[in-house]
């Protein structure tokens, strides 16, 4: 009866795994994404999610056998609902952190980005030392506040979104926002931010340099290691490089 019982225990974790991310039939990756960090991610004129992130996810989920779907959700409760189990994965600009690795699972890197400080076009600052007292805009939750927080003495003044934000610094509402580089290059690709918002430097502080990478629950080694197989196709077949012209 003991080798019954070990039979059939071995037979449902083959089925168990062979049906791995099943979504109606198909084997899908579900991931969530807070589309507001273009050209990562974000929501294009027909309201579909794009970028970046969003093409080299697809790309390296293909490359696993499976088909990305991607979730729009927001970013307050992306981790939250991540460890509750309503999707296999984050694909959100999402920073590697100590504090993250300690209550979920990161594949490798697939982007590395610095942050950077945006000033009124006719601002005098030109790094965070001269932020003391300053109202400093940042998206809710990110790394940009913990900068703001741990370093500047800056009031910090957090947004749902770093659109917001960057929108509440061109009316004269904010007097500085931190974000990452590629983001701010690409929202002043905009005339009218461009002519009331530029990038005063690069931050240059212990953590400024991120690293990018797909979130996963705790221990869920199954989508862990798919997605890495995939990352790591992604990185050898050119198709990173493919991606970095298209978006870059």
């Amino acid at each position: 009866m003991k080798k019954l019982s070990v039979f059939i225990l071995a037979a449902v974790m083959a089925l168990a795994a062979s049906s791995l991310f099943a979504r109606s039939g198909e084997k899908t990756i579900t991931i969530a994404v807070d589309p507001n960090w273009p050209p990562l991610e974000f929501i294009d004129d027909n309201n579909q999610i794009v970028g970046f992130g969003i093409d080299y996810l697809t790309a390296a989920c293909r490359e696993s056998g499976y088909e990305a779907k991607f979730v729009k959700t927001d970013w307050d409760v992306i981790f939250s609902d991540l460890d509750a189990g309503k999707y296999d994965a984050v694909m959100s600009s999402v920073t590697v952190t100590n504090e993250r690795r300690a209550v979920m699972d990161f594949t490798i890197p697939y982007y590395i980005v610095r942050q950077c400080l945006l000033i009124p076009i006719n601002s005098p600052l030109d790094n965070i030392r001269q932020l003391s007292g300053q109202r400093v805009g940042t998206q809710a939750e990110t790394t940009a506040t913990e900068i703001v927080e741990k370093v500047t003495g800056a009031k910090s003044s957090t947004f749902p979104d770093i659109e917001t934000a960057i929108n509440a610094l061109a009316a004269g509402e904010l007097d500085a926002v931190i974000c990452e580089d590629v983001v701010a290059a690409d929202f002043l690709g905009n005339p009218a931010i461009k002519s009331k918002v530029k990038i005063a430097s690069v931050i240059d502080t212990p953590g400024a340099e991120e690293l990018y990478a797909v979130a996963v629950k705790k221990n869920n080694l199954d989508v862990l290691v798919a997605l890495n197989d995939g990352i790591k196709a992604v990185k050898s077949k050119g198709t990173e490089a493919e991606l970095l012209r298209k978006w870059f």
